[in-house]
């Protein structure tokens, strides 16, 4: 996207699990996220179910059920609003 590249956000495709880890945590550092973030397996299952190109942040219950559904990114990537909702859930008001 135009604006990586005028943010010097560049990544070659990844070819394998290690690259991902790093890239993702490169990503993690620069966003200064501090959630847990999952990465896809190479065959991009989650990505493939859930629509989470180039990325998107959800909540799931244990039984699979999604509780929230973050914006598609990057302008919808919003970690505030998936903290305020946590946080609703742990702490309702």
């Amino acid at each position: 996207m135009a604006n990586n590249l005028a943010e010097h956000v560049e990544f070659a495709q990844t070819r394998s699990m290690e690259e991902r880890h790093a890239v993702a945590t490169a990503c993690a550092t620069a966003l200064k996220l501090d959630i847990p973030i999952l990465i896809d397996p190479m065959d991009d299952a989650a990505n493939k179910a859930f629509s989470a190109w180039p990325e998107r942040l959800y909540v799931l219950d244990a039984d699979g059920t999604v509780l929230y559904k973050g914006g598609k990114g990057p302008y919808g990537f919003a970690p505030d609003e998936l903290d305020a909702f946590l946080k609703g859930l742990v702490m309702p008001v």
